[in-house]
């Protein structure tokens, strides 16, 4: 029998300073999931916080992405170790919750981002929607669970018994109409 898909539920609002995106996420099965939402950065200095989010822009559809999950690689980066956020169990029929505050006006932050070359400048532009996504992947039978210390925090680490894999799947939020302020890339005369 199929395990019973978590439920997620976003909501946004805005402060003179910052985006907030409070979400929940409810566990309807009785298998324990992993969210993969304890992003961390070790430059400049190691920080893991819940306002730690990917954040891209879709200009097509004039909307900002926020994502806490497994970030992708992109095709022409050559990566030896990639970087895999930091979980927290959810036990069957829990809800977590958490809040996450982006400072206005956004920009772009990607996990494999390189350095915006000298000549890009910034322009500030108005979106009109904000849309969330949630990585996450269930209990594997015989798992168990280390807690360790990662600079002065604990930090879950779950263990797959041997040959056992694990499924990452994606929890995405609609869209939500709202105007958000964002400072986009552009190459001098390109306009964008």
């Amino acid at each position: 029998m199929m395990d019973a898909k978590p439920q997620l539920t976003t909501e946004f609002r805005r402060d003179q300073n910052s985006l907030i995106l409070s979400y929940s996420v409810v566990n309807r099965a009785r298998r324990d999931i992993y969210l993969l939402n304890r992003l961390y950065r070790m430059s400049p200095a190691w920080i893991m916080s819940p306002d730690i989010v990917y954040v891209e822009f879709d200009l097509k559809t004039d909307t900002v992405l926020l994502n806490k999950r497994i970030a992708s690689i992109p095709p022409d980066i050559m990566v030896t170790s990639p970087v895999s956020p930091f979980v927290t169990p959810v036990r069957g029929g829990e809800t977590f919750r958490e809040h996450v505050r982006i400072p206005l006006p956004v920009s772009e932050y990607r996990q494999y981002g390189r350095a915006a070359p000298a000549q890009q400048q910034q322009t500030q532009h108005m979106f009109h929607g904000v849309r969330f996504a949630l990585g996450y992947y269930r209990r594997v039978d015989g798992t168990t669970e280390e807690v360790r210390d990662i600079h002065n925090t604990p930090v879950v680490f779950p263990k797959t018994p041997p040959g056992a894999g694990v499924s990452v799947e994606l929890l995405e939020g609609g869209r939500v109409q709202m105007e958000i302020p964002g400072l986009v890339q552009h190459s001098p005369g390109t306009g964008r």
